[in-house]
């Protein structure tokens, strides 16, 4: 993908989650890099109860921020000459650098979408510590919105790919019927010619005689 400055406002949006700013300027592998190292400090803290490694994590996002705020800063000229590459040695893992390639836009929307449910649910439960009780309701609602909506929108998802896998196959079958009139006809076409030649040959040999 070729890098391009963006908008500047919708520039910082996108840096307040590590590598989405990277990937809107169009270096999806910087990106891709950053926001699967931060992922994954995330799960891991989770996953092991250990809040320390939360502090990695943290690391990577004012690393995130500034970097993509940095390059948003640059000049046309100094913003051409950005290489972009994968970073923590992400593309020496083997497999790993083909299916990002293969897959690259993919995988960026499926992180995207994590990340914001991730800040999501981290701002509401921050609200409803914060908030007093008579403005609970915004926590509440937003929890609910939270709940509801990323499975609204896997489902919609998953309709849609799987009317398209429909479409496909019947896109596939309908060539394929199509194709069998064609080699039938041609197959006629040649017998009857085989049949011509065959007659012509019998008809120069009785002449002969």
């Amino acid at each position: 993908m070729k890098t391009k400055k963006k908008n500047r406002f919708l520039t910082f949006c996108f840096s307040l989650l590590p590598g989405a700013a990277e990937m809107y300027m169009g270096f999806m592998k910087t990106g891709v890099s950053l926001m699967l190292v931060f992922f994954l400090f995330i799960a891991l803290a989770g996953w092991m109860q250990q809040a320390v490694i939360v502090m990695f994590g943290v690391v990577i996002w004012f690393y995130s921020f500034f970097h993509a705020n940095h390059l948003a800063s640059l000049s046309d000229e100094e913003f051409g000459r950005m290489k972009d590459e994968y970073l923590f040695g992400m593309d020496t893992i083997p497999g790993i650098k083909s299916v990002i390639e293969n897959y690259q836009k993919a995988a960026a929307c499926v992180l995207i979408f994590i990340g914001a449910c991730f800040l999501w649910n981290s701002l509401t439960n921050m609200l409803f510590d914060v908030l007093p009780k008579s403005y609970l309701f915004i926590a509440r609602a937003m929890y609910k919105v939270g709940n509801y909506v990323p499975s609204m929108l896997i489902g919609v998802i998953i309709i849609i790919i799987g009317v398209k896998m429909i479409g496909g196959k019947k896109l596939e079958i309908g060539k394929t019927d199509n194709a069998q009139p064609v080699a039938g006809a041609a197959a006629e076409k040649a017998g009857k010619e085989d049949v011509y030649t065959k007659q012509s040959l019998e008809a120069d040999g009785k002449g002969e005689q």
